[in-house]
């Protein structure tokens, strides 16, 4: 399976507690930052983690598209 992704993504926990996280998207011309607040995770969806992404590749795709679209929209925005 192929990605056609070829950014970087970073995901840390925002400096204050409680206050959720800040997610960086970089590629070789430009970087994108934005902060994620807090959000009750899903009952009915796992929470993704690095480990799991690799033993569930189409569960990962579907993730990274949902990211992708999340830049998307907020560039969007502006």
């Amino acid at each position: 399976m192929s990605s056609k992704y070829t950014g970087k993504i970073t995901a840390l926990p925002a400096p204050q507690s409680s206050s959720g996280m800040i997610l960086t998207y970089e590629t070789s011309t430009s970087r994108k930052v934005i902060h994620l607040p807090p959000k009750t995770i899903s009952s009915t969806e796992s929470a993704p983690h690095g480990a799991g992404s690799y033993h569930d590749p189409e569960h990962h795709m579907k993730l990274m598209e949902r990211v992708h679209a999340l830049l998307l929209n907020s560039n969007a925005k502006k």
